[in-house]
């Protein structure tokens, strides 16, 4: 029931940063999973070709240390779980960014008769991604430390096969520590309805219709009554299907209105979707992910993003203690933003493209060891800096 709503609530336009909140843990069994958890970096452009930030050199080494958790603690008629990452960073040349990194995420499910609900809290705190400070703000902008927190709850009935009824609903919250972003300050509730229908033949086959209403709580402009930001809505399909016990299939595709609510900022109307497959081989395993939805937006004075990514992930496992991990995923975001803000790009688009492979060694069930590297490159034509960045770390985790 709870995979029912998991594409259609997953679309929603999300909080207006780019950190997605830790999942929670998979599976239904007992496991308390705690790992204490170092990282060491070196990013060859850690300023992001700022020439606000740079003090003659770009790059930089961080230190990562943190707790990771993953706890599932099963009941008789549902279960509790919280998930997530409590840490710092610390950077060699660069000290200012030095900053502790949270990511945390807890909920539960209850079971009455034939529903379940559930309910989840997420919690983040870090440094502003520092790709999201137009060539426009202050150099104190930079500093920033930026909280979001997210609240869900929602409820799904009906059997295993049959009927599906399920609403959710969500109010996700972005927080900034300095004046010079407050204006990067949102709210958002979303509403979701669901209506599925499982069936052995073709899976889980839903539709869904969703609203939701976006504030920028801190930005008003003079003269001009209300606040900008955006009400969204959205109607769709929805399929869930195991292809086989090793492929798995879950997408949406839906039409969506993007209706703002300062003047002379464009709307936008037309297609959404949201899709993944997940194909697991006794040796390794591949995952395609592919999204297209409005959200709100980090940049100061910008309305709302339609944000589109494509994602790939391959692991193959090289031996018992051994396994290979590459990724590619590129992001084009398409900005809208009012002409009564002089500063704000109008239009314009943001494209990013990251690459990473990770190794991954596990001399026992404890302690493992990994070694990656990465590209980034992102490409403008509005104020944000266009960069490339290259960074290699090694992370040691071990099992408490």
């Amino acid at each position: 029931m709870l995979a029912l709503l998991a594409t259609a609530t997953a679309i929603q336009p999300a909080l207006a940063q780019r950190q997605a909140f830790t999942p929670r843990p998979s599976g239904s069994e007992r496991q308390i999973s705690v790992h204490a958890t170092g990282q060491l970096e070196y990013n060859d452009n850690v300023v992001l070709n700022d020439p606000r930030i740079t003090s003659g050199a770009r790059g930089d080494v961080i230190a990562s240390p943190s707790l990771d958790l993953s706890i599932v603690l099963p009941r008789a008629t549902g279960q509790l779980y919280l998930a997530g990452t409590v840490g710092y960073r610390f950077y060699r040349r660069y000290t200012n960014f030095n900053r502790e990194n949270i990511s945390l995420t807890g909920g539960g499910d209850q079971r009455i008769a034939s529903c379940v609900v559930h309910g989840e809290v997420g919690y983040q705190r870090h440094l502003t991604d520092l790709s999201s400070v137009l060539v426009q703000d202050t150099a104190p902008a930079l500093n920033n430390t930026e909280e979001a927190r997210a609240y869900s709850a929602d409820i799904g009935c009906g059997s295993a096969y049959g009927l599906r009824p399920a609403l959710a609903y969500s109010r996700n919250e972005v927080r900034n520590s300095l004046a010079q972003r407050k204006f990067a300050d949102s709210d958002t509730n979303t509403v979701t309805a669901q209506l599925g229908l499982t069936s052995p033949a073709l899976g889980t086959v839903s539709v869904f219709g969703r609203m939701s209403d976006s504030s920028y709580i801190h930005r008003t402009v003079p003269g001009v009554s209300g606040r900008d930001g955006m009400k969204s809505y959205a109607a769709g399909v929805q399929l869930e299907r195991a292809v086989s016990s090793r492929l798995n299939f879950r997408g949406s595709v839906n039409y969506s209105k993007v209706d703002p609510k300062l003047a002379s900022t464009p709307g936008f109307s037309g297609i959404g979707f949201d899709l993944s497959a997940v194909y697991s081989g006794d040796q390794y395993g591949v995952q395609l992910l592919a999204s297209r939805n409005p959200q709100p937006s980090t940049l100061l004075f910008v309305g709302y993003e339609i944000v589109t990514t494509v994602s790939a992930t391959a692991t193959r496992k090289l031996s018992d203690r051994t396994q290979l991990s590459l990724q590619a995923t590129k992001t084009w975001r398409e900005l809208a933003s009012s002409r009564l803000f002089t500063l704000a790009p109008t239009t314009g688009n943001d494209n990013t493209l990251t690459l990473f492979g990770t190794v991954n060694f596990r001399p026992n069930p404890r302690l493992n060891f990994s070694l990656g590297a990465g590209y980034n490159k992102r490409t403008s034509n509005i104020g944000l800096y266009q960069y490339r960045s290259k960074r290699i770390n090694l992370t040691t985790s071990l099992s408490l």
